[in-house]
């Protein structure tokens, strides 16, 4: 009558479909630390709850069905495994258990009894502080890591970013106007091209139009062909009416129509637009967006 297992050969028996299938004992509140415990039984995960461990808390019912939870991308995971000994096969199959789901999206970690045996066994014989003084660190160590992935990941976006705007402001200083007739120099190839093409399909040509900073002639290097190409090259501008992207139609220096390669964009094309013409105090205040470009 003491409540201990039964000590017999098999004290243990399942029934029905375990495989994929796991015990909820806790869940966190919105003050709890964002963690997912996964026990390696139901009495583990007990014991967790018992000795005040936050989070959610859930049993594996076994250390096969561990591979089975499908976490959500960036999930904090700890596993509560058993104390079998380090070359265990049942600790190498924990371990594998964590790389899988850390291929699922999730970050890992482990922890263990300091001696042989479980939590169940750690709380009896040590107390509530014993678990405590095992879990809580590694909830910190995986708070933090995230905080520090996250932090990483914005500075990295920060500094992609603005190598995309030095690129296209390196792209637009290499670039020529479109309107050459009064310049004393020779019109380079690429300018004479992309004026042709504009010609040929907007049936007009107007300095007014042609004239503008947002539309440029480029000489660019195309991978896939290895040849480089002269290109009409779009430059928009956010609401600062700063350069943050580009859109690049190469164009055939023969025929003067777009060449047989894919059109490119560079930096943020996103929420940024090209001006084509400004208002007239003459008429009405009306804006006409279109898309960036359009063949006929």
């Amino acid at each position: 009558m003491a409540g201990d297992k039964a000590n017999i050969s098999i004290n243990r028996r399942s029934f029905g479909k375990i495989r994929g299938s796991f015990i909820t004992i806790a869940k966190r509140n919105a003050n709890d630390p964002n963690i997912t415990i996964i026990a390696e039984g139901a009495e583990t995960a007990l014991s967790l709850q018992q000795s005040g461990i936050k989070g959610n808390i859930i049993a594996s019912a076994g250390i096969s069905n561990l591979t089975n939870y499908s976490p959500f991308p960036g999930e904090k995971i700890i596993i509560a495994a058993d104390n079998d000994s380090k070359n265990s096969i049942t600790n190498n199959t924990v371990i594998k258990a964590a790389k899988t789901l850390e291929m699922k999206g999730a970050i890992t970690c482990i922890v263990k009894p300091p001696e042989n045996g479980d939590f169940n066994n750690l709380l009896q014989s040590c107390g509530d502080q014993s678990i405590r003084d095992i879990i809580e660190p590694e909830i910190t160590k995986l708070t933090k890591a995230v905080e520090t992935t996250k932090l990483t990941q914005t500075e990295n976006n920060s500094i992609a970013k603005q190598n995309d705007i030095t690129n296209v402001k390196e792209l637009y200083n290499k670039s020529s106007s479109l309107y050459y007739f009064k310049q004393e120099e020779e019109a380079k190839v690429e300018t004479i091209v992309v004026n042709k093409f504009l010609e040929n399909h907007t049936g007009i040509y107007s300095s007014k139009i042609f004239n503008n900073p947002n539309l440029r002639a480029n000489m660019v290097f195309d991978e896939e062909t290895q040849k480089s190409w002269p290109a009409l090259t779009i430059f928009v501008k956010n609401d600062k009416d700063e350069i943050t992207g580009a859109k690049i139609l190469a164009l055939n220096s023969k025929t003067c129509n777009k060449a047989d390669v894919a059109e490119k964009s560079v930096g943020t094309i996103s929420g940024s637009f090209a001006e084509i013409a400004q208002q007239n105090s003459k008429y009405s205040p009306v804006t006409i967006i279109t898309r960036i470009l359009k063949q006929r």
